[in-house]
């Protein structure tokens, strides 16, 4: 899946249809009709992608603002002046921000009271994600039934994530991509479009399959319906104009192995995936720690973490999470 979302843009922001498949899912596409003789399932065609990628399309853009501070921060030489000028012209997200860095919970002592302070206070990864996160709150505040979530729980995870990888570089020496927080509230964005496509037939196979066959969601989603969310999430992505490490945390986020920037010492593929397991454990949703996986071993490795700091940093985020969260309220 290396050059997965190449040639797929016609036009400013939006995919177009007849685009050519990421490497990754021609394969799968390819096949006209699959059978899975372990559940009993019927023939079926799989679901087209180019149908999910014009549903993709109806989401809403994501405010000018925030798609404006995703491709000023993705360069390695931004500058705090190239910042202002676009959170000053929205009045949302300078009351957000200055909201925000005047709370407890960044620490301010003195009273934050312009843009560049607030900037500056919350550091660029926070800011983006702050932003990202009012463009995308309200879409993923919704009961997705299809995945079995109800109002809000999808974004509490999403906000659960993001909060985790906000905090990994406490505890790692490796360097953590400032985008890896936006990449973390977005990693579940695909599920919104794909649960369209969802009949209750094929939502049934998904649920035999993770359930008698034991597959993880994202292999019983590639049997049954010939793609996953993640990669449908990395879509839905570029769609927006994020920058392609964004994209690759998001697409790769069940998967980090395969991310084609894994030779990096501290890739973001593995970090989401870190931070979407531990999501579950401090947004509240389960009362134990990840279960040890070869996948969760691999980005603890790749990210520096201890089993000593992995364990600190999920007690520590999961006692602040209800304080962190209100943030992104």
């Amino acid at each position: 899946m290396g050059a997965i979302f190449e040639g797929q843009v016609r036009g400013p922001g939006r995919l177009g249809s007849g685009s050519p498949k990421p490497p990754g899912l021609n394969g799968r596409f390819s096949r006209s009709k699959r059978h899975l003789a372990l559940f009993d399932m019927p023939l079926f065609q799989p679901i087209d992608l180019d149908q999910l990628i014009e549903r993709a399309n109806t989401l809403e853009p994501l405010p000018a603002s925030a798609a404006s501070l995703a491709s000023i921060l993705s360069q390695p030489d931004w500058d705090l002046e190239d910042v202002m000028p676009v959170v000053s012209l929205d009045q949302s997200l300078t009351g957000k921000l200055l909201s925000v860095a005047n709370s407890v919970t960044s620490g301010a002592r003195d009273p934050v009271v312009t843009v560049d302070q607030a900037v500056i206070r919350l550091g660029a990864g926070q800011v983006l994600t702050l932003a990202i996160g009012a463009g995308v709150r309200r879409r993923t505040q919704q009961a997705v039934p299809e995945y079995g979530l109800d109002e809000g729980q999808l974004w509490d995870h999403s906000v659960a994530c993001a909060i985790v990888a906000e905090g990994l570089s406490g505890f790692t020496q490796r360097r953590i991509p400032l985008e890896t927080s936006t990449a973390a509230l977005l990693h579940d964005i695909g599920k919104l479009v794909l649960a369209q496509s969802l009949d209750p037939a094929l939502l049934n196979y998904i649920r035999s399959a993770r359930e008698v066959g034991g597959l993880s969601e994202q292999r019983a989603e590639i049997e049954i319906l010939g793609v996953h969310h993640a990669e449908l999430g990395g879509l839905i992505a570029q769609q927006w104009n994020l920058p392609p490490i964004i994209v690759e945390g998001i697409s790769y986020h069940h998967s980090p192995a395969e991310a084609f920037s894994s030779a990096r010492e501290t890739p973001i593929a593995h970090a989401v995936h870190l931070s979407n397991l531990v999501a579950h454990f401090v947004s509240g949703a389960c009362d134990s720690l990840p279960a040890d996986s070869a996948e969760l071993a691999a980005s603890k490795i790749r990210l520096g973490l201890a089993r000593r700091d992995f364990e600190t940093l999920c007690y520590d985020m999961r006692e602040r999470f209800n304080e962190i969260a209100c943030m992104y309220g």
